[in-house]
């Protein structure tokens, strides 16, 4: 294990390839939308690198949708026409309620089989690779980013972004009312709580719409080339570094903007039991190092696994540079973590931010924004934080 008088272990060399990625996927291939040719060149571009390290990358296909909003619509809209089944049939209006809140609770919880299902219609991509120990395995550690880039709208303007989390919990908890409608009506305060619930389904509802019609695809250079980008540059090093006890995957996903539905996919078709997952996402803005020691936004459960938070803590002792205090609230969007986690596995999300995530989907997203000293940070933080759980 190292000492904590050990210089860097990360290059310069290092860092300026780790950079030329974060150009050549956010410039040179530019926006990368779920399941779009550009997220598929930026998969051969994931591949080729690995293999110059000397990896063999595996590449897995799975059907995706390019964005969240035709779920959500479709969601909202359920919400938004059971008022007007009521009218007809309490029954019918309560089924059509109930049928929204249900979908809702089934996206929230990443269950993969849906009748939401039919939206997805586009060919998405995974790629992974093995680095092997110089011994034994004992653990498994999964690195993971992804490669696809978002769309902007107004519900990520700036001055939107802060608020984000309050607004996501706000409009799932309008989708819960809306379903319990025909009970809640039977009394006057729940009439004026279903009112106010379909004044937030409405709102939501146009706020994903407007993204859809008029937002535009981001470069996504912090998020996610930057979290891509420090696993290659972390595959690099262990490649030529193996670890003695630890068995490395390095993961990039794709479709993580539309429903995170690459990490779903790979959960779903590997035995992930009692692997350690450390998620790199938006780790190149000029903010300070953090973990997000819980997920899923403001009502959610979903907590960082303890045990890696005390490596997180301890390594922070050792490294003062590489402190990284936990953070409580992420975007309120979900993160490749965040399935993990609600499937009951050990994780934790290592971002760069201070608050709202800077340039968070926004067409401002570009490489010249990634400080070169923010993300040279972030992957000599997550090297030492490997060799950490390596030597214990």
């Amino acid at each position: 294990m190292s000492s904590p008088r050990d210089g860097l272990l990360i290059s310069d060399q290092s860092v300026d390839i780790g950079l030329g990625l974060i150009g050549a996927l956010s410039d040179g291939i530019g926006p990368r939308p779920p399941g779009s040719r550009a997220e598929a060149l930026a998969c051969e571009l994931i591949e080729a690198e690995l293999r110059e390290y000397g990896l063999e990358p595996i590449v897995e296909e799975f059907r995706s949708s390019r964005s969240f909003g035709p779920s959500y619509l479709a969601l909202f809209g359920l919400a938004l026409v059971a008022p007007f089944c009521e009218r007809r049939s309490r029954w019918l209006g309560g089924l059509a309620g109930g049928l929204a809140a249900g979908l809702g609770i089934a996206e929230s919880r990443f269950v993969l089989n849906t009748p939401l299902n039919v939206l997805r219609r586009e060919t998405s991509r995974n790629v992974w690779a093995l680095i092997e120990p110089s011994g034994e395995a004992e653990r498994t550690v999964c690195l993971v980013s992804h490669m696809d880039s978002s769309r902007s709208g107004l519900m990520f303007h700036p001055k939107v972004t802060p608020h984000l989390g309050n607004a996501v919990a706000a409009a799932g908890a309008a989708l819960m009312v809306q379903g319990l409608s025909p009970v809640l009506r039977c009394f006057r305060p729940g009439r004026l709580l279903v009112r106010l619930a379909r004044v937030l389904i409405a709102a939501g509802f146009g706020l994903v719409l407007e993204r859809e019609v008029r937002g535009q695809d981001v470069p996504g250079a912090n998020d996610n080339a930057s979290g891509a980008a420090a696993c290659l540059c972390l595959a690099s090093h262990f490649a030529q570094n193996p670890l003695e006890r630890t068995r490395l995957v390095i993961l990039v996903t794709g479709s993580e903007e539309s429903g995170v539905f690459g990490m779903r996919e790979f959960l779903a078709s590997h035995d992930t039991c009692g692997w350690d997952f450390v998620n790199f996402d938006g780790v190149g803005a000029d903010a300070p190092l953090r973990v997000l020691s819980k997920e899923g936004g403001p009502l959610s459960t979903l907590k960082a696994d303890p045990a890696l938070l005390e490596h997180v803590r301890a390594l922070g002792e050792d490294y003062p540079d590489l402190r990284a205090e936990p953070l409580p609230d992420g975007s309120g969007l979900p993160y490749d973590a965040t399935p993990v986690m609600e499937a009951g596995g050990r994780a934790i999300s290592v971002v760069n931010q201070d608050g709202a995530i800077p340039n968070y989907h926004w067409p401002t997203d570009t490489a010249n924004r990634i400080s070169r000293p923010a993300f040279k940070r972030a992957v000599e933080f997550g090297t030492r934080l490997v060799q950490r759980l390596d030597g214990h």
